[in-house]
């Protein structure tokens, strides 16, 4: 493994351990609930105010990763996710859970941007897709730790030490950030200052001023672009995985715990593997990307339609999978978006994100509050048909815009 790949599998590591944190109440939900003596419509609560200070960090996280470099954004991020992870396992109140999954939050929003800075200033360009999908893939294994080791953890030693030991781990890794990333390979690695070593300088990076930097990332097509892909595809994901699809099986259709949590761990399982293999294929092939992003926005608001329609609301276990499976795909496919808006820098990708996550709040602040009023979740899940739906064309139509590089493999 070259040194450009080491540096970005130190910083991909991180970002396993945010999405383990992102997506933990995906098989806590009901545990929470029992916790802090309140619904399951309730605890939505916990994800959406952790997505929502995700997703408002977003610009400032891309324009930290743009002017004080992946190291030390990495170590900030992983410190506020341990100390927020650390109030969640000790919180007696959902008051306080709340504080800690904002902090959560705040730190996860510092993670993936951040690790493609370090892929685009250390990977050719031709590998940029193939690092987006290959860090997905490291999130999935970060997701599948979440799913059913999770829920063992939780049966077998309980709440706060699970979540104790989780968040202490994750501010021990602060260190490990801040004295081994390198933000790029003209950039020497951090030395101590009693070591003695004369260490080269570096010609600080001239950065052009905010807003105009912002306008220039929006005004490019590619942005939007990505912004509808990421929009579509990462919203039923997160929104299914990350917390609605183990109450709507437990709760909605009578499955078991454990088959639940298989059934999530087998998405997660169909998302790492699905990712490298398309950031190959779109290396090779960028021009693929918009018929590839589009033909997947279609065939998961489809699966969801279908789904939702079934005949008495209990559809078979086998098409549950399927549809999960196909979201779990779509996931995989929505990290494209970032290789549509590649040239834009951290401000472009973050944009992206917003749209990606800005519908996850959506759905699942939507979702909860049906929920919360007694429907079942057939109904109570439409609101997420309604954003795939949406998203997808949307998703058609920005594919048929040029784009400037849309033929360079350079």
């Amino acid at each position: 493994m070259t040194a450009a790949w080491r540096m970005w599998a130190l910083a991909a590591a991180f970002y396993l351990v945010a999405i383990f944190h992102r997506m933990s109440l995906g098989v806590a939900s009901i545990d929470a609930a029992e916790r802090f003596g309140v619904t399951t419509g309730t605890i939505a609560v916990l994800s959406t105010v952790q997505l929502a200070m995700y997703l408002l960090m977003q610009i400032p996280a891309g324009l930290l990763a743009d002017r004080i470099g992946p190291r030390r954004s990495l170590g900030l991020g992983l410190t506020a996710m341990g100390v927020g992870e650390l109030l969640f396992a000790v919180s007696p109140s959902i008051e306080l859970a709340i504080v800690g999954r904002a902090l959560v939050g705040i730190g996860d929003a510092c993670m993936f941007l951040n690790v493609l800075r370090v892929a685009a200033h250390w990977l050719p360009a031709r590998h940029y897709a193939l690092a987006a999908a290959l860090t997905a893939a490291c999130g999935a294994f970060g997701q599948l730790l979440s799913t059913a080791p999770l829920s063992a953890a939780l049966s077998g030693i309980g709440w706060t030490p699970t979540f104790a030991a989780s968040g202490i781990l994750t501010a021990a890794l602060a260190l490990a950030a801040v004295n081994r990333i390198q933000d790029r390979p003209d950039e020497p690695a951090a030395t101590p200052a009693s070591s003695g070593l004369r260490i080269k300088t570096v010609a600080p990076v001239q950065h052009p001023p905010i807003m105009p930097a912002l306008r220039r990332a929006w005004r490019s097509p590619g942005t939007r672009h990505g912004l509808w892909v990421h929009f579509t595809l990462n919203a039923p994901f997160v929104t299914l995985t990350g917390l609605w699809a183990y109450p709507y099986l437990v709760e909605g259709q009578g499955v078991s715990p454990a088959t639940a949590a298989t059934l999530l761990a087998g998405a997660v399982i169909v998302f790492g593997l699905s990712a490298p293999m398309l950031g190959l294929l779109v290396g090779r092939n960028p021009q693929v990307r918009g018929a590839l992003s589009s033909g997947v926005a279609l065939t998961t608001a489809t699966g969801l339609a279908v789904l939702l329609g079934w005949p008495g609301g209990h559809p078979p276990l086998a098409l549950i999978a399927f549809v999960l499976a196909a979201a779990a795909f779509g996931g995989a496919a929505s990290m494209l978006a970032f290789d549509l808006a590649r040239e834009g820098g951290g401000s472009a990708s973050s944009m992206v994100n917003i749209g990606g996550f800005g519908a996850a709040i959506i759905g699942q602040a939507a979702i909860g509050l049906l929920v919360s009023v007694h429907l079942d979740y057939r109904l109570a899940l439409t609101p997420l048909l309604a954003l795939a739906a949406w998203g997808a064309f949307q998703t058609v139509r920005h594919a048929s815009l040029p784009l400037p590089w849309s033929s360079s493999r350079a």
